[in-house]
C-alpha cells in the first residue's frame, strides 16, 4: 500500500489500482491477514472478557476488511452532469469498460467487458471473445497509450491528410485522416479523397484542383475566416470552407486544412500537472474469419465518447473505450448553481447545487456543497467540479450502501477496543496504573 502511494504519486490513480489496489494478488493478502486474525483469536482465547479489548480490535479489522471487500465487488462510482434548468437521470461510470455493440442489418447485440485498469508501467490486457450469429470475433489490446494525441510528421515522401479538430467542452482534439482512407471520428463517418462514397459517409474530395465536400444530410457551418454563415447541400459536391465551425451529431468540428508529406503518429504527451484527466487511446485487434483489422479507441475514466464503427467478416461492429452510462432510479433537478470567488481572485472559493430530486409522488430538496452530502437510496452526491462555462454542476456519486455500513460498524468497534484499552482492568493501561498505585 505505501508502494501503491508512490506509484499514484508518479503516475496515476489507474495505475496504483491496476498494479495494487485491485490486482488478486492484493486481494489474496488481504484474505490471508482475515486468516491470521482469526486464527489469533482461537490461538490466544480471546473470548474471554479479561481480553475484550484485544479481540474487538481482531473483529474490527475483519470486519473492516470485509466492508472494503463489498466495496470492491458491489459498489461502483460515477459522475452525473446537470445544467442549471435541467434535470438528468444518467450518470457515467469511473471505472472503464469496452463496449461493443454488433449488427448485420437486421440484428443488434450488446457486449461489455468487465472493468478495465490500464497501468502505464505495462502488464495490461484486455481479451474478449464473443459469439454473432455464429460468427466468432476476437478482441485484443496490442497496445496502451496514456494521454494519446496524433501528431505529424514533416518526411520527402509521405502523405497527404485531412486535418480535423473537434470541440469539446473547451478542449481541441486533433485528428488526421489519410487520403484514400475512410475512418469513424465520434460518430461521423469521413471519407478522405476515397474511391466510393458509404450513404452516411462525409467525402472530401478533390475536383478541378478544388477541395470539394458531400454531406449526407443540410449542414451549416459558420466561417470564422468570412465571419459569416451558410449550409452545405445534402448530397452535392460543394466547395469546403476551411476553418469554418460546423456541428454534426451534436459535435462541434472544424474541417482545418490539408497537408502534404507528413506521416501520422500516435504519440503520448508529456504529463501537465493542470490537465487532471488527460484522455488516453488502446489499439485494439478485432479478428473474424479470416479478417482482421486495428482500430484506436480514445477514452479513460470519465470519458463517454461516441462509437467507432468498421465492418469485419459481414459484421457491423461499434466499440467504445471508458466510461458506461449507468440511469438512476430517479432524476436531479438543478435548480439554482452558484459560484463564489475568493475576492479579488477569479479563483473559486466555494459552489453550490441547488438540486430537487424528482421521482413519484416525491419531490425533494437539497443544497449539494464541500462536506454537505446529498444521502437518496443509497446514492451518495458530492460536489465535485463544475461545467467550464459556469452553466451547470458535475457531481461525483457513491453507489455502496452496504460496504459504507459495515465498514463503519468496523471502525465503531476499533474505536470502542481502544477506549476500553485505556480502562480495561487487564489491559496494559490496566497494569501500569495499578503499579503506579
Amino acid at each position: 500500500m505505501a508502494i501503491a502511494t508512490f506509484l499514484e504519486n508518479d503516475y496515476n490513480t489507474e495505475t496504483a489500482k491496476a498494479l495494487i489496489y485491485n490486482a488478486k494478488w492484493f486481494e489474496i493478502l488481504l484474505l490471508l491477514l482475515i486468516i491470521n486474525f482469526i486464527g489469533n483469536i482461537a490461538k490466544y482465547n480471546l473470548f474471554s472478557i479479561q481480553k475484550a479489548p484485544i479481540f474487538l480490535f481482531h473483529i474490527a479489522f475483519i470486519i473492516i476488511i470485509l466492508g472494503a471487500g463489498i466495496t470492491r465487488y458491489r459498489g461502483y462510482e460515477a459522475l452525473i452532469t446537470i445544467k442549471e434548468g435541467e434535470s438528468n437521470d444518467r450518470m457515467i461510470s469511473i471505472d472503464n469498460y469496452l463496449q461493443v455493440i454488433a449488427g448485420n442489418g437486421t440484428i443488434n447485440k450488446s457486449y461489455i467487458s468487465k472493468p478495465i485498469l490500464m497501468s502505464e508501467l505495462g502488464f495490461n490486457n484486455i481479451t474478449e471473445n464473443f459469439d454473432f450469429e455464429g460468427k466468432k470475433i476476437e478482441l485484443e489490446l496490442k497496445e496502451y497509450i496514456p494521454r494519446a494525441k496524433y501528431e505529424l510528421k514533416d518526411t520527402i515522401s509521405g502523405h497527404t491528410y485531412l486535418h480535423i479538430v473537434i470541440a469539446e467542452n473547451e478542449n481541441r482534439k486533433d485528428f488526421y485522416i489519410q487520403e484514400g482512407t475512410r475512418e469513424n471520428i465520434y460518430g461521423i463517418s469521413i471519407a478522405f479523397n476515397t474511391q466510393n462514397k458509404l450513404k452516411t459517409d462525409i467525402l472530401i474530395t478533390k475536383k478541378n484542383e478544388t477541395w470539394h465536400a458531400s454531406f449526407p444530410e443540410i449542414t451549416d457551418y459558420f466561417s470564422m475566416i468570412l465571419n459569416k454563415a451558410g449550409s452545405y447541400p445534402k448530397n452535392q459536391l460543394t466547395p469546403v470552407h476551411f476553418k469554418a465551425l460546423s456541428k454534426i451529431n451534436n459535435t462541434q468540428i472544424v474541417f482545418n486544412k490539408i497537408v502534404e508529406n507528413k506521416v501520422r503518429t500516435l504519440v503520448s504527451e508529456e504529463k501537465n500537472s493542470e490537465i487532471k484527466n488527460p484522455e488516453a487511446a488502446i489499439i485494439i485487434s478485432a479478428k473474424s474469419g479470416a479478417d482482421h483489422k486495428e482500430i484506436t479507441l480514445f477514452g479513460g475514466p470519465g470519458y463517454m465518447n461516441p462509437f467507432s464503427t468498421f465492418f469485419i467478416n459481414g459484421t457491423h461492429l461499434k466499440l467504445r473505450y471508458g466510461a458506461k452510462p449507468i440511469k438512476l432510479p430517479f432524476s436531479i433537478y438543478l435548480k439554482d448553481f452558484k459560484l463564489e470567488r475568493y475576492p479579488g481572485s477569479n479563483s473559486p472559493s466555494a459552489f453550490y447545487s441547488d438540486v430537487e430530486i424528482q421521482e413519484k409522488n416525491k419531490l425533494l430538496n437539497h443544497t449539494i456543497f464541500m462536506n454537505n452530502v446529498l444521502d437518496h437510496k443509497g446514492y451518495r452526491f458530492f460536489q465535485s467540479a463544475y461545467l467550464p462555462d459556469e452553466s451547470g454542476t458535475i457531481l461525483s456519486v457513491n453507489f455502496d450502501y452496504w460496504g459504507t455500513l459495515i465498514t463503519y460498524i468496523g471502525y465503531s468497534l476499533l474505536a470502542l477496543g481502544m477506549l476500553l484499552s485505556l480502562f480495561w482492568k487487564n489491559s496494559h493501561f490496566g497494569l501500569t496504573l495499578k503499579l503506579l498505585r
